[in-house]
């Protein structure tokens, strides 16, 4: 299991203070909210988390919860999975197509029956996904799509951005049950949000801009 801690940590864009000596501990086994107003540095404090950009000042360290192993980067990235709306599909490629290659980048293999058995757990159905090009589907299937995604890559870090959006309230609740499934076997999930249910439903929650 991994951890993830934020020291005193600072980032600026332009000139524009994001955070200012910044710190926080993200546990696994917990749902961790993030919620604040637009522009207030929710998605920025999940890729700082993410380890895909870097603090301007402080340190965001991931280790792992048993020894206290700090995980280098590329270790790290392995283990972690993001989630966000400009998350895309190849749009010419099935839905089955996308899901090999995106695990194929992790070293994933997908088998028919685990594919199968993915797009029941989401609630996609097969007569509405096979052979059909991803561009084709709804925004709320490709969003259960992602999720199908996130599941199948073993990552036992979930940092999901607006995780509910352009879902139906039978999508947001299968979110809901799958983030606490994931915490309850260890995995860490943070999640940036505005939606009251999300907030609700995490075990932490980080209030940035005035919140």
């Amino acid at each position: 299991m991994v951890e993830i801690e934020l020291e005193q940590v600072g980032k600026s864009f332009g000139g524009n203070r994001v955070f200012v000596d910044f710190s926080a501990k993200l546990m696994p086994g917990q749902i961790t909210a993030v919620r604040g107003d637009n522009g207030s540095g929710k998605s920025t404090l999940l890729r700082l988390a993410g380890k895909l950009i870097s603090p301007d000042a402080g340190r965001v360290i991931a280790r792992e919860m048993e020894g206290g192993l700090v995980l280098q980067k590329t270790d790290f990235r392995q283990r972690m999975a993001l989630v966000t709306p400009e998350l895309r599909f190849y749009d010419r490629l099935t839905a089955r197509e996308n899901m090999d290659f995106l695990l194929g980048l992790r070293g994933e293999k997908l088998s028919e029956e685990r594919y199968l058995s993915l797009l029941e757990r989401v609630e996609l159905s097969t007569s509405k996904t096979e052979g059909v090009p991803a561009g084709s589907l709804s925004t709320g299937m490709r969003q259960r799509l992602k999720l199908a995604v996130l599941i199948a890559s073993r990552a036992e870090v979930w940092l999901l951005d607006e995780p509910g959006a352009n879902l139906d309230v039978k999508g947001r609740e299968l979110v809901l049950r799958e983030a606490r499934q994931a915490a309850e076997q260890g995995i860490l999930v943070l999640w940036a949000t505005n939606d009251e249910r999300e907030e609700a439903a995490a075990d932490e929650r980080i209030c940035l801009g005035g919140h």
